[in-house]
């Protein structure tokens, strides 16, 4: 006797067809062990299991499922028609078998009415067993491929959904979906309409991270949640979970609390450093595509962040953070800004710089003004004229201030408007980080190794980039690498997985999706000139 699994038709049999599970059930042993012989000695692709009378039959059935059922009707305790009829129920594409020695017929007409396949009259003969069983193969053959289309097509609407509510929640975090073309007709979104409460989690990865994650990764991701959820890649570094919040949980409190549990998931079983943003609290999705940009706009902070991180915005999202190195990197940024003339970046460098020494129990009077003189030093020096002088006013009235209030007014006194902007020197830097896009995005290419070679913090280089070109450096970058794959799909023969590699996807499952993402269809399709 085979032991089967609880799945039905399970492999391919050595010419390629495949093998379905069969029940043989008589109450006499010498019955069982003659319908057995016969499917081995005619090669039938079948797995034999075996059972003695109806009602361990029936046991058997609810616990496997069975392609075909060979029973006798004259059984103790449970009939073989009423096994019948039970199985049926119970596995509608069941293929009965009668097998016999009474040919009676009322027998014939209850197996009709329980939509029995055959009724073989004992003792069977050979060739009618074999074109009864083969007749009934070839059912299950039907059946199965029936399945299997039907699996296929759901296969495809599932894509295709997936699709629809990609593209939906792009365009809402864009400002670009109305009511009507985003929530009409998809249940996926009946939570999201104008009297829904939720919030928005943007995750940014500190290096390339979901080009290499499958669909896997966003079931746990949600799974570890206890709010409803929904999740758009944007690229390689970055993705967004739609987070349905129940009234329970408006606090910022229970907000962290899993936060931190999503940072230990990430940390422990991928080793990722990230950094998470979550948005204030919102009604509809009017307010999306402001908030989205104010969570986007924090990430400039990430430079002075620890390597894994997460920030509210509605508790402003300026790094608070006591140790002396924070104090350093910043007044670095706070040097460049005054390079390139951003008297506004000046100003919240400072900003952000008092926020902390007002939260700081460590730092002494004398090392706060002295970071106060050495701003103070470059900015007169870029800036003022007789700045020697200048400067000597300027630290004797920095070392009289009596409080911190006073040292921040003083501060700000001395940040004024620039008659003239810098404005060629920051096109000049772009300039050279869009030249070196163009010539590297086949290579592994983001935003920290281009301020490395821009030789600016990342913060900044992000700043200034969406400053003149309207869009953030890694969304340019994306565009570009799908531009060039556009272009080698329509002008090229080449195959679509090199052309993936040649723009700097090594995944080429994620190629083409965010490929499809992008231009509405496959690179199949696209490469065809498929307009549907």
């Amino acid at each position: 006797m085979y032991h089967l699994s609880n799945r039905s038709w399970v492999n391919l049999d050595a010419e390629g067809g495949w093998v379905y599970k069969a029940l043989v059930v008589d109450d006499e042993r010498i019955e069982r062990e003659g319908i057995k012989f016969l499917i081995e000695t005619l090669g039938l692709s079948l797995l034999t299991a075996e059972a003695e009378n109806g009602v361990k039959a029936w046991e058997y059935l609810q616990a496997h499922e069975v392609d075909i059922l060979f029973t006798d009707i004259r059984m103790p305790f449970m009939d073989g028609l009423a096994l019948a009829a039970k199985a049926k129920k119970l596995h509608p594409k069941l293929k009965v078998i009668i097998v016999s020695a009474f040919g009676d017929f009322e027998y014939a007409k209850q197996a009709i009415q329980i939509h029995v396949v055959h009724y073989l009259l004992k003792p069977v003969e050979v060739a009618e067993f074999l074109e009864v069983v083969t007749q009934v193969v070839r059912l299950c053959d039907e059946d199965r491929e029936q399945r299997e289309r039907t699996l296929k097509l759901q296969q495809v609407y599932e894509i295709g959904n997936r699709y629809v509510q990609e593209q939906t929640l792009l365009n809402l975090l864009q400002g670009t979906a109305s009511t009507r073309n985003a929530l009409a007709g998809e249940t996926l979104f009946e939570w999201l309409d104008e009297h829904a409460r939720y919030r928005v989690v943007l995750m940014d990865m500190r290096r390339k991270f979901f080009d290499s994650v499958d669909h896997g990764f966003e079931a746990e991701l949600k799974s570890m949640l206890p709010w409803d959820c929904l999740y758009v890649n944007l690229n390689e570094y970055q993705s967004v979970l739609f987070l349905h919040i129940e009234k329970s949980w408006d606090d910022i409190t229970s907000l962290e609390s899993y936060g931190l549990l999503l940072q230990e998931y990430l940390l422990v079983k991928y080793h990722a450093n990230h950094v998470l943003v979550f948005s204030k609290l919102l009604n509809g999705f009017q307010m999306l595509p402001t908030e989205f940009q104010e969570m986007e706009k924090a990430l400039e902070h990430k430079f002075f962040l620890p390597a894994t991180a997460m920030m509210f915005t509605e508790q402003g999202c300026t790094p608070r953070k006591e140790e002396p190195v924070y104090i350093e990197r910043l007044l670095e940024e706070i040097s460049t800004y005054m390079t390139y003339g951003e008297t506004l970046l000046i100003r919240n460098g400072i900003e952000q710089m008092f926020d902390v020494l007002q939260n700081s129990n460590s730092l002494s009077n004398i090392y706060v003004k002295y970071i106060c003189s050495e701003i103070a030093k470059k900015y007169i020096q870029t800036y003022k004229r007789e700045s020697h002088a200048c400067f000597h006013r300027f630290v004797e009235q920095i070392y009289t201030t009596q409080n911190l209030v006073q040292l921040k007014e003083l501060m700000n006194d001395l940040i004024v408007e620039r008659e003239k902007p810098a404005t060629e020197s920051t096109r000049k830097v772009i300039g050279e980080v869009l030249k070196l896009i163009h010539r590297n995005y086949g290579q592994d290419i983001g935003l920290d190794s281009l301020a490395e070679k821009a030789y600016l913090s990342p913060s900044y280089l992000s700043h200034l980039f969406k400053k003149e070109t309207g869009a953030s450096l890694v969304k340019y970058i994306t565009c570009y690498r799908l531009e060039k794959a556009g272009e080698l799909l329509r002008s090229t023969t080449k195959k679509i997985s090199d052309i993936s590699q040649e723009v700097g996807y090594t995944n080429f499952a994620y190629f083409c999706s965010i490929f499809k993402n992008y231009y509405g269809k496959t690179p199949a399709k696209y490469r065809e000139g498929d307009t549907a």
